[in-house]
């Protein structure tokens, strides 16, 4: 099954983090991303701050809609880094991965098919 058709487990506050093996079983499918510092990482270059401002609101919303919320910033004037992170359980859930994917496919699909 595709990542991004799962769905989002409402509470895993009382369940572990993924274990690196899941972990590095689940990353192939969220092309793009990367496992770093404990957080699974992608960095989306825009046209300048302007852009990269629209993005991140536009990434903000999307993940308040999912209900899932990354940690998200600009870096370099414009550069949108986001990070996902389960707090509750001090490190990744399958929740992270499903919402990599499903925010990569939004974006792919505002891009016109292009990230």
């Amino acid at each position: 099954m595709d990542l991004s058709s799962e769905p989002i487990s409402p509470d895993v506050a009382d369940t572990a983090p993924l274990t690196r093996r899941e972990i590095v079983d689940l990353l192939p499918g969220v092309p793009g991303w990367s496992f770093e510092d404990g957080r699974l990482v992608a960095r989306f270059v825009c046209k300048n701050f302007c852009d990269a401002v629209k993005l991140l609101q536009e990434i903000s919303r999307f993940s308040a809609r999912e209900g899932h919320l990354p940690d998200i910033g600009i870096t370099k004037g414009q550069t949108v880094d986001v990070a996902w992170y389960t707090y509750a359980i001090g490190g990744l859930s399958r929740n992270d991965f499903i919402m990599a994917a499903r925010l990569s496919g939004w974006l792919w699909c505002r891009q016109g098919g292009s990230l």
